[in-house]
């Protein structure tokens, strides 16, 4: 019965050193498993389909998902993505977030860049990357150009975005909204600062699942085995 959760994986184009790890990863025994955004470490839309960058791991990602289903909740590298990306992939991209059941507990699935941010000026670029113009503007860009751009973006963004260590406290106060809806668990990553917190809301326990990123870093995953969630480190 297990179901497992990963985030921010970050598959290098051309790495496959690198990749490594989550394909051997993508051979554990499991009924299910959700990766929740950023499994790319960069995506430029559709066209990258046709580019060999990641050729061997949506190979791998295809045929492990037609032995037991692989879904895929959208990332803040890798929002781009449509039915063909599903078909190549094997995988079925759910959305920006999704609610799934397991026994008798509702679970909110979401990348976390819109939950775990304090920067006002990502909020907005996000939200006009996603606008229909700048979206189909994007789309007709060449794919040699859309790479190098991205490339450069991905080298000037650290220099510019200092990054935030988040307090077990301002964790739990930014998913409460989420627990307020409905939800009885929250797993999420992008913040690449993996813990569990478990807190009260609406007098019940709930549990916050961050996860970590794996290229490079602590290779973590939560695991459903059918009664209870754990955070698990994978090797």
């Amino acid at each position: 019965m297990r179901t497992l959760f990963a985030s921010d994986v970050h598959l290098r184009p051309g790495d496959p050193l690198a990749n490594a790890a989550f394909l051997r990863f993508l051979e554990e025994d499991f009924e299910a498993l959700y990766l929740v955004g950023d499994l790319f470490d960069y995506w430029i839309g559709p066209r990258h389909l046709d580019a060999p960058d990641y050729e061997v791991e949506l190979d791998a990602l295809r045929r492990r998902a037609g032995r037991a289903p692989i879904y895929f909740v959208k990332g803040n590298r890798d929002y781009l993505l449509d039915a063909r990306f599903e078909r190549v992939s094997g995988m079925k991209v759910l959305g920006d977030r999704a609610r799934i059941r397991l026994g008798d507990r509702a679970v909110e699935l979401a990348h976390g860049d819109f939950i775990y941010n304090k920067n006002p000026k990502y909020t907005a670029y996000r939200t006009m990357m996603r606008s229909k113009p700048v979206e189909a503007l994007w789309r007709a860009v060449p794919a040699a150009v859309g790479k190098r751009i991205v490339r450069g973006y991905r080298k000037v963004s650290p220099m510019t975005t200092r990054p935030v260590v988040w307090t077990t406290a301002e964790l739990a106060e930014r998913a409460r909204p989420v627990f307020e809806r409905g939800a009885d668990v929250l797993i999420c990553g992008h913040i690449h600062q993996p813990q569990h917190v478990e807190l009260e809301a609406g007098g019940r326990r709930r549990d916050l699942f961050i996860l970590g990123d794996w290229c490079g870093g602590t290779q973590d995953y939560v695991e459903w085995d059918g009664g209870a969630f754990r955070m698990r480190r994978w090797t």
